[in-house]
């Protein structure tokens, strides 16, 4: 379930919360390292400069399906993927 949360949840609330951040890197440059660790403006650039870049969106569109592709292959494997996937199934729905 935290995979589906992360790619389909994470992303969007992310940008959402850094959108209407204006920090730039004349202003960090102008900080000391003790002023950067207590900017809220400077964490959310990190945060958005962490996940909003192109290889974490590669890395999202990818391992989703590989996940969906690969969970009945891995129930033969261990038990503990089918109770994921069965709790995946309930929780993201059937259709989808």
């Amino acid at each position: 379930i935290f995979t589906f949360i992360a790619m389909d949840v994470l992303h969007p609330c992310v940008y959402l919360w850094t959108v209407s951040n204006k920090f730039s890197v004349e202003e960090a440059k102008k900080m000391s390292c003790l002023q950067k660790l207590t900017s809220v403006p400077w964490w959310k650039s990190c945060l958005a400069s962490a996940i909003l870049n192109e290889q974490t969106t590669n890395i999202f569109r990818y391992v989703a399906p590989a996940y969906n592709f690969m969970l009945p292959l891995l129930v033969f494997y261990n038990a503990t993927f089918g109770v994921s996937g069965g709790f995946t199934l309930v929780a993201v729905g059937a259709g989808h």
